[in-house]
């Protein structure tokens, strides 16, 4: 028998069970995600709620035309989609509320999890079976080429405040510290460590990290630069300039970090990864041509109402209007810990996300986009407005949990192939470019519209963007010399002899 009590709901602070009865869990679940987990309806209710018949049936059409039928109506949350059935074919409260709390289980957690049945040898045996799969998701703190220390550590605990006694647990505590408030930050430091590390070893340098000197460390930044240089698992092309600075530039960090909590008694990374040069040379060059553009907004404008209706047509339509008018990062838009969150007033609607560094940033949206994600609202059976303190999922998964970043990038490709094969034979670049093209496209477009297209001032739009720096918002305005060759023309326009002075 479900007992509502034994869940706790962790998206409020502090954790709070749900009410043990199960009239009261539906109530509060339904106050908290703003959406019918489970009410019965009868005529009698519908009377008192809307005071006569007529104005019932043009609120509750569907309901009430059930009722006609006979017996009580039954409105249940279904797998992220609100359904309507008569009481006799409903399935029991029980069930409803026992199912959203399985599929909601990162919200709502139970108290007392079931200890997991795969434990000691079933999981040596998965790691027997693929060795390379866990040694690639190993913790960095794990690696066997960071146990011990090297010359270059500082056994002196009265300056060694980082307090770690070996180099994979410095490592572990620098990506805590320096890396810990962004998921995509983490992932990106993870890999370079793991990069460095898996490099040391192909070539046969010995470890540990402490160990490393300058030499080392030059013939590494000059092993990014080269093909086949790098461990096939991590790929073995050409890095781009940027990617070469952003991979020292982690480095630097790492080895700058270890020096001044004195771990490190010296730094021979110093200098070798400038992050300024890598942020001043930031030009981006994925902008999506005119014509795929057009296309888009072509694709978004048949989408408002008719079909746009359709929970799965109305949830890709909204996914692509919001990365396209908001210029979000992927990352921002996927479900984490309560973000991101749809708020209205008088003035419009604003989206606040949480960004790298776990920085909330909050962007006002335009009408165009409120319209989709309105009308992708009512398709799950939501108010078209967002209620106040609202913490539901803005972008819901077929189950009805928030959205992933994997989910919403398969939903942008998707419309981008969709969007391609429409795109008539005289397009054909503009169709491949788009073929191609990921969501951080739609960013990259938004940045160019405000800075090229908008002349919207640097620092308004780096704060619209979540730049750390203007430097990098400056970097739009390379992206097109159109504007560059107009002024150059009208400051030095073509003058006839007797014009000279």
């Amino acid at each position: 028998m479900l007992n509502p009590s034994d869940y706790l709901d962790v998206a409020i602070d502090p954790p709070r069970p749900l009410p043990g009865d199960i009239g009261a869990a539906v109530t509060y679940l339904s106050t908290v995600l703003n959406l019918p987990v489970y009410e019965t309806w009868t005529p009698v209710r519908l009377l008192q709620q809307y005071g006569s018949m007529p104005a019932a049936k043009v609120a509750q059409p569907e309901v009430f035309a059930l009722l006609l039928g006979g017996g009580n109506v039954v409105r249940f949350w279904d797998l992220g989609q609100s359904r309507t059935v008569s009481a006799a074919q409903a399935p029991g409260v029980e069930a409803v509320v026992g199912r959203l709390l399985r599929i909601l289980r990162v919200r709502f957690r139970h108290a007392h999890p079931p200890t997991s049945l795969k434990s000691g040898p079933d999981r040596a045996g998965a790691a027997a079976i693929r060795p390379d799969l866990n040694r690639a998701r190993r913790p960095v703190g794990d690696e066997p080429w960071l146990s011990g220390t090297g010359r270059f550590y500082n056994s002196d605990l009265s300056t060694n405040t980082l307090g770690a006694c070996d180099d994979g647990t410095a490592v572990h505590r620098f990506l805590q510290e320096r890396a810990g408030g962004s998921p995509h930050t983490l992932r990106a430091y993870t890999s370079e460590v793991h990069r460095l590390v898996r490099w040391c070893e192909t070539k046969g340098v010995a470890g540990p990290l402490s160990a490393l000197t300058r030499h080392t460390l030059l013939d590494y930044r000059d092993a990014l630069r080269k093909r086949d240089e790098m461990p096939a698992e991590h790929g073995r092309g050409e890095r781009s300039e940027a990617g070469q600075q952003r991979a020292m530039a982690v480095l630097r960090s790492l080895f700058g970090f270890l020096t001044l909590t004195g771990y490190l008694t010296s730094n021979p990374c110093a200098r070798l990864g400038d992050t300024a040069a890598a942020r001043a040379g930031f030009r981006p060059e994925r902008i999506l041509p005119a014509p795929a553009v057009k296309a888009i907004d072509r694709w978004l404008s048949e989408r408002i109402g008719g079909t746009g209706r359709q929970p799965d047509v109305a949830r890709r339509a909204a996914i692509v209007a919001t990365y396209r008018f908001t210029g979000v990062r992927l990352d921002e838009l996927a479900s984490q810990d309560g973000y991101p969150r749809l708020s209205a007033d008088p003035g419009g609607w604003t989206l606040t996300v949480m960004g790298k560094g776990r920085t909330k940033r909050s962007v006002p949206l335009p009408d165009i986009c409120t319209l989709f994600l309105k009308q992708y609202r009512v398709a799950c059976g939501l108010m078209p407005v967002p209620s106040p303190g609202e913490v539901a999922a803005l972008i819901r998964g077929k189950r009805g949990a928030g959205l992933g970043a994997s989910g919403l990038y398969r939903e942008v490709k998707a419309a981008f192939r969709e969007i391609a094969s429409a795109m008539p034979p005289t397009e054909a670049a503009a169709r491949l470019v788009l073929e191609s093209a990921s969501p951080h496209w739609l960013r990259h477009l938004v940045g160019k519209t405000l800075v090229i297209d908008k002349k919207v001032p640097l620092p308004m739009a780096a704060a619209l963007l979540g730049h750390g720096s203007v430097v990098t918002t400056a970097g739009y305005s390379q992206t097109d010399l159109s504007e560059l060759r107009a002024i150059m023309q009208e400051s030095f326009p073509v003058r006839s002899a007797d014009d000279a002075p």
